[in-house]
């Protein structure tokens, strides 16, 4: 049996309310979203309106058979996204064995290159943690890559 759909949306919920817990603990002033926003989460921001971005949140858990992230064949589009627009993953960690999460931080340009290099073709792309091909792995490089968002630091 699968995971039903409101253990999903508590996962997804939780993701990025650890990611706004992270943006809020190093300065970022941010947002959440309301759901299904344009297909963002969370939008930051420097006071003034003058730097804004926005955060698609992607998570995964793995004491519900989580140990990937999905994206679908259109996120390939992302390598056309705007400079200031970011995919952050989270690995939301055992609660079982009390892990802490795990993030990983890319433009939105970045992921869609990744989609692009992905061997699936017209179906879901899943990124693993671990894998053998690369192309199938969550880029190692991006993870804690919180500096992406030193422009949006407050004063």
């Amino acid at each position: 049996m699968g995971i039903s759909q409101w253990k999903k949306k508590l996962g997804g919920h939780a993701g990025e309310l650890y990611v706004a817990a992270e943006l809020s603990k190093r300065g970022i002033p941010n947002a959440l979203l309301p759901e299904n926003f344009s297909g963002d989460d969370i939008i930051i921001g420097r006071k003034g309106g003058h730097e804004m971005g926005y955060i698609q949140v992607k998570s995964c858990h793995p004491d519900h058979g989580g140990n990937s992230f999905r994206l679908k064949p259109e996120n390939v589009e992302w390598v056309n996204a705007p400079k200031n627009e970011y995919v952050v993953f989270v690995w939301l960690g055992s609660s079982r064995k009390n892990e802490s999460p795990r993030f990983w931080i890319a433009t939105k340009q970045e992921v869609g290159k990744a989609c692009e290099l992905h061997p699936a073709r017209n179906i879901e792309r899943r990124f693993l943690l671990q894998a053998r091909d690369p192309r199938i792995m969550v880029n190692p490089t991006w993870e804690n890559r919180w500096s992406l968002f030193d422009s949006y630091l407050s004063e």
